[in-house]
């Protein structure tokens, strides 16, 4: 609300801008007011069940990740599901997977294990 003092001397209201917006966090103070228009992403489709009873491990060069998943591998053969033969590799951990990675996976039919504490 304005008080007296927010008045000019012609007598306009001069607005200020609620003391909330100035301390609010990144995330919030963007829900408010968001200045930078954002276009909307299309919807994607998720399948809780794969088309294929098979899994692919990616392996993001955690820490003994690699050593995880083999026997991860192992557990998930005795049980009888098919499992690829090789562990993929991303190359780092930090950055966002090759595009061209991403793409050979969109046709995958089943399931796709990406990284240890990812």
């Amino acid at each position: 609300m304005a008080t007296p003092s927010d008045q000019d001397t012609v007598g306009e209201l001069i607005e200020i801008p609620a003391k909330g917006l100035t301390s609010c966090g990144d995330v919030s103070c963007e829900l408010m007011v968001d200045p930078i228009p954002r276009p909307t992403p299309g919807a994607i489709e998720i399948m809780l069940k794969p088309k294929v009873p098979k899994v692919t491990f990616l392996d993001h060069h955690k820490p003994n990740s690699k050593v995880i998943m083999g026997f991860a591998q192992d557990i998930l053969r005795e049980r009888g599901i098919e499992v690829e033969a090789d562990i993929l590799i991303k190359d780092d951990a930090s950055t966002r997977m090759p595009e061209a990675m991403l793409q050979s996976f969109s046709g995958e039919g089943g399931l796709v294990l990406c990284g240890i504490s990812d």
